[in-house]
């Protein structure tokens, strides 16, 4: 089997530390060029990645025949474009969460990706976490009876981009809303994973401790509800600067409860009868980076073997359509049910 050659768009944070580093270590994967207007960010990549062409420009890669797949790691307003103009190119697209800024692009890069039929595949790679595949097993198995109550919580520090009015994170125009609208994605993500998707939503979405006006919320405060009696409390804050980055989340059922910190050695313990139980599941201390390389080798592997992903570009959809419903609720100030 041919390796897969892979045009990169956008050499920041997450193409460093994520995704080229799984690329580069997959010997099923070329990494065939990148694209980045700040080129000398790109030629840094480059050179420390092997990869032998670097353009300002992405339309270069896209019209490149040899070039099978392109990974979209830009900010998420260029998700949509890079996205169409990719899949018209005849490319399947790997793309950075969120799916897009809105419903209407969402659905549009779907509609292409099946018209075409290429693969669209967005990076929701916490649902590749083993702990949060093993909790869909307890939950799934009955072990916590009914689940009724979620407390999950995403901190860390995130302020040096925040701080700058010309940084895109959390722009309203750019990256399409604030912590919510971004880290959010994976604790919603999550949600849907493992309970569906939500009929109602009430937010409190802040801009608390970032400087300029032009940034969206740096906490978020969202309870989603459930048909089913089930309530999920989710907080997501970017300006919490005196620990490290932290993530924490407990499910609570009539059955047993489970406590999940990822960051710590011991990720998961389950406790019914108030006996608490370390559940053996597979873990990483940089987890982080090692759940996108389990996700970026799912990708690979579903393109070159024409096979169905774990994560759908209809899920990142459903992900979106919970997070937008989230905003409309705190702009109203008002509960919001999700159709």
């Amino acid at each position: 089997m041919e390796a897969l050659r892979i045009g990169l768009i956008g050499a920041g944070d997450v193409a460093r530390a994520a995704h080229l580093p799984s690329f580069a270590a997959n010997k099923k994967v070329e990494l065939a060029a990148v694209a980045d207007p700040d080129t000398a960010s790109a030629a840094s990549v480059a050179q420390h990645f092997g990869i032998g062409k670097v353009v300002e420009d992405y339309h270069e890669i896209l019209d490149d025949p040899s070039i099978s797949a392109i990974d979209i790691c830009a900010p998420h307003y260029l998700h949509y474009q890079i996205a169409m103009d990719a899949l018209n190119e005849g490319k399947h697209v790997i793309c950075e969460k969120p799916i897009a800024m809105n419903l209407e692009e969402a659905d549009g890069m779907i509609r292409a990706a099946h018209e075409l039929g290429l693969w669209l595949l967005i990076t929701l790679n916490q649902r590749f976490m083993p702990i949060h595949r093993k909790v869909k097993e307890f939950i799934v198995g009955g072990r916590l009876g009914k689940p009724f109550l979620v407390n999950a919580q995403i901190v860390g520090n995130v302020m040096t981009a925040l701080s700058d009015a010309n940084h895109w994170k959390n722009t309203w125009d750019r990256a399409g809303g604030g912590a919510f609208f971004d880290t959010g994605t994976h604790i919603v993500d999550l949600m849907h994973y493992w309970f569906g998707e939500p009929t109602a939503v009430n937010a409190s979405l802040k801009r608390l401790i970032t400087k300029p006006e032009n940034k969206a919320d740096d906490n978020a405060a969202v309870t989603l509800e459930y048909d089913d009696d089930l309530l999920a409390n989710l907080i997501i804050s970017y300006s919490q600067e005196n620990e490290p980055w932290s993530e924490k989340k407990f499910i609570f059922g009539t059955g047993g409860n489970i406590a999940m910190i990822s960051e710590a050695a011991v990720p998961m313990f389950f406790v019914a009868d108030n006996s608490p139980e370390m559940v053996e599941v597979e873990h990483k201390a940089d987890w982080w980076a090692w759940s996108h390389d389990l996700a970026l080798r799912h990708f690979v592997d579903c393109i070159l073997e024409n096979a169905e992903p774990i994560v759908t570009a209809e899920d990142a959809r459903a992900a979106l359509k919970t997070i937008l419903a989230a905003y409309q609720s705190a702009k109203e100030g008002r509960r919001v049910e999700i159709d």
